[in-house]
């Protein structure tokens, strides 16, 4: 038995919040909108052509993460792949979404992009009574997770808004 099955309806809270009621790709009940938004999706974003486009993005950011880990490894030093490579598909993203890097900037502080991206992802595995026992979603207010969500929320509005604006 699976908690939730490929079919389930059921909105899930952190998805419902930040992405607008769960009008994305990923978690948008299957229907006839899905289907659209699929195509759409990969007409526009996943086509061959788009898709090559970036190729030597991509190419760049694995030579300096190999470069990286290289140096790293000659010095016999330790290193943590997981942050490494979590980075460089942040900058993979970043670059062929937003044109620029989300690593680390000059004084070591990481990039609005990458730290959006990482409370992004901790938010979303964080546990949501709401998601497992409807009837105790009330201790999500409590606990504090939905004032969080709503302020990431409207941080990354924040964000997309001033993108849009500088493009």
């Amino acid at each position: 038995m699976t908690l939730f099955s490929p079919t389930d309806q059921r909105k899930r809270t952190a998805a419902d919040i930040l992405l607008y009621g769960c009008k994305d790709l990923g978690f948008a009940p299957h229907g006839e909108y899905w289907k659209q938004i699929k195509k759409i999706s990969i007409v526009e974003l996943l086509s061959h052509q788009r898709v090559q486009s970036f190729q030597f993005v991509r190419e760049e950011e694995v030579e300096v993460v190999i470069d990286k880990i290289r140096n790293v490894c000659l010095k016999g030093e330790s290193i943590n792949l997981t942050e490494t490579l979590a980075l460089v598909s942040n900058n993979i993203i970043s670059r062929c979404v937003l044109s620029q890097k989300s690593e680390e900037d000059d004084d070591g502080k990481c990039s609005k992009f990458w730290s959006l991206s990482k409370r992004l992802m901790v938010i979303f595995t964080s546990f949501c009574f709401g998601d497992m026992f409807p009837y105790l979603g009330w201790l999500d207010m409590i606990t504090g997770l939905i004032p969080s969500l709503k302020a990431l929320s409207r941080e990354i509005d924040t964000f997309l808004d001033k993108i849009i604006e500088e493009h």
